[in-house]
C-alpha cells in the first residue's frame, strides 16, 4: 500500500518538468504561446489555491471594504520570511481583480463571497526585477500611458487625485524593501518612503487607492513606516494550513480525500514507535493525519526551518523540494518523513546544496552513507535525515535527536535492532558523523575516531594477527631471539633459525595442546634452551580475541591516516588513536600474564610426557621471566646438586659435552646463562670439599680451586676426581760442613774422619706458595675489596702472578655504553659478548694489587674475576704459628 492508493498526485508533480513551486509576479502577462506560465492562467492559479484562513481574512476584508463597510483598511501588508506565501497571496489578490470571472467561479466553489469593482486599475511590480528610483513616475505612466518628466521630489495628494480622476486605483508590489533599498540617494529613498505612506493613509481614508505590499519585517523601511498606518496585516503564523495549502497544491483530490484511510497508515507507525520512544499519542495522531502523505516531522523541517535558513536558493522552494519526494516515492511509501530525502538522489543533493554553506558537507555525508550501505539496510535513511536536519537547523538546533530519527526511519516492518545497530555503526565508522548534546549530525570536521574504526574495517584479520604478534615481541617481550606459535613444524622451523648460543623462547598465543608441545620439541636442536611460554589466563587467545583484533586493526589504520594526513593536527590525532590503541594491546597481553612448561620427562609419545606448568609471578617481558627462570626454578645451585648426583656419568668428558648435554636434554635443568654449567663445575671443584677436578693439558690440573682457565679452555677440560692440590714446601738446603780435604791413597790408607764442628743452630728459612681464586663478581671495586679480605693478615705476602678476567655476557643493550676498542664505530642496539685475559708475574705487594685491581677496562655488566699465586717466607720454628691464606 502506498499514500498514492489514497492522494492522487497532480500530473505537473508527476511530470519530468517538475512543479513550477515558486509564484514570480514578474511572470504575469508574459510567456509565449507554447509555454504560458502558471501566473498567468488564472484559472489554474485558483485551482491550485487553497482557501486557507489567511487568504479568507484578506478576502473577506476587501469584500468589506468595497461593500461600503466604515474603517475597513486599504493596506495590506503581507509579513514573512521567504517562502511562506506571500508572493502567492500577492498573485491572488491581482487576480481577484484583474480576473473576475475566473475568481468568482474559484470563490462560488469554496462557499466565499467578495465583490470587487471591475473597473479598477491594477498596477503590479515586483522590484527585483523591475527596481525603481521613483515610484510615482511608475504610477503616472501606467494611468497615462505616457512617461512623465522625472522629478525628484514626491507629487503631492491632489497631484495625484487629479491623475486618478474618478478611477479605483490597486498597487500590488512585490519585493518592496529591496525597491527602497536599492535607491542611493538618502533624500529620494525618503521620497518614495513619503509617497507610500501618503498612499496608504488615502487608502484609509478611501477605498479610490487599495495597497498590497509584501515584507520580510516591520523593523526595516518601508514596513517600520507602513507598520504606523491602520493595514490588514498577514503574518502567515497558521501552521495547519502551510500544511493545507501544501497537501492541496500536489494533490488534486486532497480535499475530497477521505480521512479514515490515513487514519490506519497513522496507527500502524504510532503503534511501533510508542514501544520504543515517549510520544503524545494523541497529539501526533491528530497532526499526522492532517499532515499526510507527510510526517509532521518533515514539514516542520521544510516550511519552518528552511524559510528561517532562507530558503532554497534559484530553484523550486520547499513545495518544490516535496514535490520531488511525491515523485520519488509514491508508488512505494505509505507515510513521506526526512528519511525520503535520499542523499545520494541529486535532484535533492542540488536542492539541499543551497542550505550548504560550505559547499561539502553533502559530499561528506554522501561518502559515509555510501561506505555503510552495503552492510546496513537503514544507512541511507539515517544518512538521508540527518543530513536534512542538520543543514536546516542553526545554533542548539543543528541535527536530530534519537527519538526524531526514530520517527523518521521506524517505519511498520523495521527492526528496532536494525536501527539501533545502524545509529551505533554511524557512531562508530562515518567519520563526518558528530553527536553532541543528545543530537545527531554531520560536520565538515573529521572525527577522527570514526574514521579510524572504519578503516579498520578493511583491515583483515591476518594482517590484524601479525601486528599483535609484532607488538607482543617488541612491546611486550622486548626479545629478538623469539618466536610466536602459530603450528608446531614452523615453529620449530623458525626456531632453528635464531641464534643458539642463548636460550630461545617459543610465545604461545594460546594454551597449546600436549600434541602441540610434543611436537614442537621433537627433534629439535638444543631443545633445553627452548622455553615455552603461555598464556597464564587459560582462556587467553592472541588469534581470535575480539578486542585485541580490533585494537590492532585500529592502531594500523591510524598508523596509516597518520602518513597521509594533510594537516599537522589530524595527524596528531591520528598519532594519539595508535598510541592509544597500540597500549589497549599491550595492556591485555601483559594482564594475560605468562607461565612456563616445564619439562620433566619427554616421552616417545605426548602421553608419556611429564609436563609442569611453572608460575613466573607477573613477568610479561624477556628480563622478567629470565630472573624467574635463573632465580626461583633454575638457580646455579639446582644445575650443581643436578651434576653432583651424576658424577659418575660425567667423569671422563669434557665440559663442553657436559655442558651441551644440559642444553639439549629435556628434564634437566636448564641453564639459563652461558656460562651456568661450567659455573656449576667450577664451584664444584672449589674448596676444600671439592667433588670434582679438572685436568687440561697443557695448563694443568685444578682441584680445590677455581680453575685459572678461559672459558674456551675451561670447555676443552676433562672432568674427572678430586685430588690434593696443596703444593709442598721446599725443602730446606742441609746445613753447610767442613769440606773433605782429597787425598789420594797412595799407600792403601784410609783417610783420617773429619772432625765434626759444633756450631750453634740457627732456624733456617721455609717457603709457602698458595693460590687464591676470587669468584666472579660484579664490579671491579667488588673484586679489589674481596682480595682485599682475602690477603688481610698478610701484608708482607709476595704476589708472583696475576690473571684477572674480564667477561662480559651476550645481552642485549646500546651498543654505544662499551669502549670503541670493543665496539669498533658500530653503536644502537645489539649484543656484545667478550672475555678479557690480563696476566702480570712478577713481585707485588697487596698495596699494588689493589691498584692493578682499579685500573681495569670498567665494563656495564661484565665479571670481574682474579686468579693469584701468593708466595709468603715465613721462619721455619715460626711457620705452624702463622695463619695460612685459604685457596
Amino acid at each position: 500500500m502506498s499514500f498514492s492508493d489514497l492522494l492522487k498526485p497532480r500530473p505537473e508533480v508527476l511530470s519530468d518538468d517538475g512543479l513550477e513551486g515558486i509564484i514570480d509576479l514578474a511572470k504575469v502577462n508574459s510567456g509565449s504561446k507554447r509555454r504560458v506560465p502558471l501566473e498567468s492562467r488564472p484559472a489554474d492559479f485558483f485551482a491550485l489555491t487553497y482557501p486557507s484562513a489567511d487568504v479568507r481574512r484578506v478576502i473577506e476584508k476587501l469584500g468589506a471594504r468595497f461593500a461600503g463597510e466604515r474603517d475597513m483598511p486599504g493596506l495590506f501588508l503581507f509579513e514573512g520570511l521567504k517562502g511562506s506565501g506571500k508572493s502567492h497571496l500577492l498573485l491572488l489578490a491581482y487576480h481577484l481583480f484583474a480576473s473576475p470571472k475566473a475568481a468568482q467561479a474559484w470563490l462560488a466553489q469554496h462557499n466565499l463571497s467578495c465583490a470587487l469593482p471591475e473597473d479598477a486599475v491594477v498596477i503590479l511590480n515586483k522590484f527585483t526585477d523591475l527596481p525603481l528610483t521613483s515610484i510615482w513616475d511608475f504610477i503616472f505612466e501606467q494611468l497615462t500611458g505616457k512617461r512623465p518628466a522625472q522629478t525628484v521630489v514626491q507629487p503631492s495628494l491632489d497631484e495625484v487625485q487629479a491623475v486618478l480622476g474618478d478611477r479605483r486605483l490597486v498597487l500590488i508590489f512585490d519585493e518592496l524593501e529591496q525597491g527602497i533599498n536599492v535607491i542611493g540617494d538618502p533624500a529620494l529613498k525618503n521620497q518614495n518612503i513619503a509617497f507610500l505612506q501618503m498612499l496608504s493613509e488615502w487608502s484609509n481614508r478611501s477605498d479610490q487607492v487599495t495597497l498590497f505590499t509584501s515584507i520580510y519585517s516591520d523593523h526595516e523601511e518601508p514596513g517600520s513606516t507602513l507598520k504606523r498606518v491602520p493595514a490588514v496585516r498577514v503574518q502567515f503564523s497558521h501552521a495547519n494550513d502551510r500544511a493545507r495549502v501544501v497537501l492541496h497544491r500536489l494533490f488534486s483530490n486532497y480535499l475530497e480525500a477521505d480521512p479514515n484511510f490515513s487514519a490506519m497508515i497513522v496507527d500502524s507507525y504510532l503503534a511501533n514507535w510508542r514501544r520504543y520512544s515517549n510520544v503524545d499519542v494523541e497529539k501526533l495522531r491528530t497532526e499526522m493525519i492532517q499532515a499526510f502523505p507527510f510526517s509532521p516531522d518533515l514539514l516542520e523541517v521544510l516550511l519552518q526551518r528552511v524559510p528561517a535558513r532562507g530558503g532554497f536558493q534559484n530553484l523550486r522552494g520547499a513545495l518544490g523540494f516535496l514535490a520531488h519526494l511525491v515523485r520519488l516515492h509514491y508508488k512505494t511509501a505509505d507515510l513521506l518523513t526526512p528519511a525520503h530525502a535520499l542523499v545520494n538522489d541529486r535532484a535533492i543533493s542540488a536542492l539541499l546544496a543551497d542550505l550548504d554553506t560550505g559547499g561539502d558537507l553533502i559530499n561528506r555525508a554522501k561518502g559515509n552513507c555510501n561506505d555503510l550501505k552495503t552492510k546496513l539496510p537503514l544507512a541511507e535513511d539515517v544518512a538521508s535525515a540527518v543530513l536534512l536536519y542538520t543543514l536546516t537547523g542553526t545554533g542548539r538546533t543543528v541535527g536530530a535527536t534519537r527519538e526524531e530519527l526514530l520517527r523518521c526511519v521506524l517505519r511498520p516492518g523495521v527492526d528496532i535492532n536494525t536501527f539501533e545497530q545502524t545509529l551505533l555503526a554511524f557512531q562508530k565508522y562515518a567519520s563526518h558523523f558528530h553527536i553532541q548534546e543528545g543530537r545527531h549530525f554531520f560536520d565538515p570536521q573529521e572525527n577522527a575516531d570514526a574514521k579510524v574504526e572504519f578503516r579498520s574495517l578493511l583491515l583483515d584479520d591476518f594482517e590484524a594477527r601479525q601486528t599483535l604478534r609484532d607488538l607482543w615481541v617488541r612491546e611486550v617481550f622486548r626479545y629478538d631471539n623469539v618466536v610466536v606459535f602459530t603450528e608446531a613444524e614452523e615453529t620449530k622451523e623458525a626456531c632453528e633459525q635464531k641464534e643458539k648460543n642463548g636460550l630461545r623462547y617459543v610465545l604461545a598465543p594460546r594454551r597449546l595442546k600436549a600434541e602441540e608441545r610434543h611436537r614442537l620439541y621433537h627433534g629439535l636442536s638444543l631443545r633445553n634452551q627452548v622455553i615455552l611460554l603461555e598464556p597464564r589466563e587459560a582462556t587467553f587467545n592472541l588469534d581470535v580475541n575480539t578486542d585485541l583484533l580490533k585494537w590492532a586493526k585500529r592502531h594500523l589504520a591510524a598508523q596509516g591516516l597518520a602518513v597521509s594526513a594533510p594537516d599537522a593536527e589530524r595527524r596528531s590525532q591520528y598519532e594519539r588513536i595508535s598510541r592509544e590503541d597500540k597500549k589497549n594491546v599491550v595492556d591485555a597481553i601483559r594482564r594475560a600474564g605468562l607461565i612456563y612448561l616445564r619439562f620433566d620427562k619427554f616421552g616417545a609419545t605426548s602421553a608419556d610426557d611429564l609436563v609442569e606448568e611453572e608460575s613466573l609471578g607477573n613477568a610479561s617481558d624477556k628480563d622478567g621471566v629470565l630472573t624467574s627462570l635463573s632465580q626461583s626454578l633454575f638457580p646455579v645451585q639446582l644445575i650443581e646438586e643436578h651434576l653432583g648426583s651424576r658424577l659418575a656419568e660425567i667423569k671422563g668428558r669434557t665440559v663442553g659435552e657436559i655442558d651441551r648435554e644440559y642444553r639439549n636434554t629435556l628434564g634437566f635443568p636448564v641453564p639459563t646463562h652461558t656460562p651456568s654449567v661450567s659455573n656449576a663445575l667450577r664451584s664444584m671443584c672449589k674448596g676444600p670439599n671439592a667433588i670434582i677436578g679438572i685436568f687440561h693439558s697443557p695448563r694443568g690440573n685444578f682441584c680445590n680451586e677455581n680453575p685459572p682457565l678461559s672459558d674456551t679452555e675451561f670447555f676443552t677440560a676433562e672432568i674427572g676426581d678430586p685430588f690434593s692440590s696443596t703444593i709442598a714446601p721446599v725443602e730446606p738446603a742441609p746445613h753447610p760442613t767442613m769440606p773433605t780435604p782429597f787425598i789420594s791413597s797412595l799407600n792403601g790408607t784410609s783417610p783420617s774422619p773429619t772432625p765434626v764442628l759444633d756450631f750453634p743452630s740457627i732456624p733456617l728459612p721455609s717457603i709457602r706458595r698458595e693460590a687464591v681464586a676470587i669468584p666472579p663478581q660484579v664490579s671491579a671495586g667488588v673484586l679489589r675489596q674481596e682480595l682485599a679480605g682475602r690477603l688481610q693478615g698478610n701484608t708482607d705476602a709476595k704476589i708472583t702472578r696475576v690473571a684477572f678476567t674480564v667477561f662480559l655476557s651476550p645481552t642485549d643493550s646500546d651498543l654505544s655504553i662499551y669502549p670503541a676498542s670493543l665496539r669498533g664505530a658500530l653503536s644502537g642496539a645489539g649484543t656484545l659478548s667478550a672475555e678479557i685475559v690480563i696476566t702480570k708475574e712478577g713481585e707485588f705487594t697487596k698495596g699494588q694489587l689493589e691498584q692493578m685491581t682499579e685500573s681495569l677496562p670498567q665494563l656495564n655488566g661484565a665479571e670481574y674475576s682474579a686468579r693469584l699465586d701468593v708466595l709468603i717466607e715465613l721462619p721455619q720454628a715460626a711457620g705452624a704459628a702463622h695463619g695460612q691464606l685459604v685457596s
